[in-house]
């Protein structure tokens, strides 16, 4: 269960994917060939973006899909839908070009460095002739006006030199969700031989999103001269939450690869993130989230919020936190530890009247250690109970209790 910042921003996240779809200009198709002069080259176009780690500090794989645990870049087709202008039409249909995109979100800035951008895109299209990045670099700005509004891109300025030809684009009144995380964005293209590639930058300004798209840009372009694969190993991130250097409390973790034996499955860390404050329980509509705590490190099917002594009264005055833990037929089992004690609750999906005899399949445990409050697979909202869960008995939370340790 990851967690999440919200449901305004989740829905954000969601829709944002829209922009790698917009991108793609639709589902493939791939009805018609392409000429037989033409041969596209064969790449794995995911060696031409951006990588994590080209990125500051800070920065986390964007995945539009909830769950996504690969953080695969999108690599697709472009198509071409009934609403295709002409001249892209013809391109699509002439050359059935592929393309790589991929999304990254800032989650903190680094002390004393100048603000990173609140999100980057980067993609890379290479083309098998010369015919063919002639006519893809001439329709570039129609591909990227396609991401907006009518109107909304427009040319700019640029000293920046990337690869063979450079066009920068800015981008000052976002549509919903883009302005989410801005009121500025820029596109930097530019063509390297037979390759179009492309970053954008959102931030509060023309000047913050300009001089990182330069940087990047070149950056990326060391991907386009000389690719290599973009290994999983570049791509995770669920360890970078916990490197931010605003972290005033302790991290209590189970390590990466959490491999506890005697039965229980191994648990890869999946992501983490420091908020620094508390969010109460949220209502709208049908829909109520639980409190979002100020550090959290989720695995594969372990989620663990850690509360202060300030901020523990909006957990326990919670909803959420009453369910499973108040009622009538949940058990619980007392765990004395070095630095403190945990109390695990056992329990059912409902507040039964007469309790069954079937073994409880709902689990939380509430950890007292080191000054904090460290609550194991919290119920994500009041109405929303995990029957399903290999760690689901009391075996399994004490093997997560034992093994929580402080993250160095």
């Amino acid at each position: 269960m990851p967690w999440s910042s919200g449901g305004r921003k989740r829905r954000a996240l969601l829709l944002v994917g829209g922009l790698l779809a917009a991108l793609a200009l639709g589902l493939a198709l791939g009805a018609e060939a392409a000429p037989d002069h033409y041969r596209a080259p064969r790449i794995d176009q995911r060696r031409l973006i951006l990588r994590l780690h080209d990125l500051p500090l800070g920065f986390l794989n964007f995945t539009s899909e909830e769950g996504n645990e690969s953080d695969e870049p999108l690599c697709e087709r472009l198509t071409h839908p009934t609403d295709t202008p002409p001249r892209l039409a013809r391109f699509v249909l002439d050359f059935h070009p592929r393309r790589c995109v991929a999304l990254y979100e800032s989650s903190f800035a680094l002390p004393g460095e100048p603000p990173p951008p609140a999100l980057v895109g980067t993609g890379a299209m290479a083309l098998g002739s010369a015919e063919a990045t002639d006519r893809g670099w001439a329709l570039v700005p129609v591909l990227l006006g396609r991401l907006l509004r009518r109107g909304a891109l427009r040319s700019a300025a640029t000293r920046t030199r990337v690869g063979d030809a450079t066009r920068l684009f800015h981008v000052g009144k976002l549509p919903y969700p883009l302005r989410f995380w801005g009121h500025a964005a820029s596109f930097l293209a530019w063509r390297s031989a037979n390759t179009l590639a492309v970053v954008m930058t959102i931030g509060d300004s023309f000047g913050q999103a300009d001089a990182f798209a330069s940087e990047l840009a070149q950056r990326q372009q060391t991907h386009v001269a000389k690719p290599t694969p973009y290994t999983a190993a570049e791509r995770f991130d669920g360890e970078i939450g916990l490197e931010d250097p605003a972290i005033d409390i302790p991290v209590y973790w189970l390590g990466r690869n959490f491999k506890p034996g005697g039965g229980l499955p191994p648990n890869r860390l999946y992501e983490s993130g420091f908020f620094g404050r508390a969010t109460p329980e949220t209502s709208e509509g049908l829909l109520t989230e639980a409190p979002m705590a100020p550090l959290m490190v989720s695995y594969d099917n372990i989620w663990l919020n850690t509360w202060t002594p300030a901020t523990w009264s909006v957990f326990a005055d919670s909803r959420t936190a009453h369910i499973v833990t108040t009622w009538k037929c949940t058990r619980t089992r007392t765990m004395p530890l070095a630095e403190g004690n945990a109390t695990i609750f056992g329990g059912y999906d409902r507040n039964f009247k007469r309790c069954p005899s079937r073994a409880p399949d709902v689990f939380t445990a509430w950890v007292d250690v080191g000054g904090v409050t460290v609550v194991v697979n919290s119920p994500p909202a009041p109405d929303f109970i995990e029957t399903v869960n290999p760690y689901g008995s009391f075996k399994g939370m004490e093997a997560i209790v034992r093994a929580l340790r402080v993250r160095p």
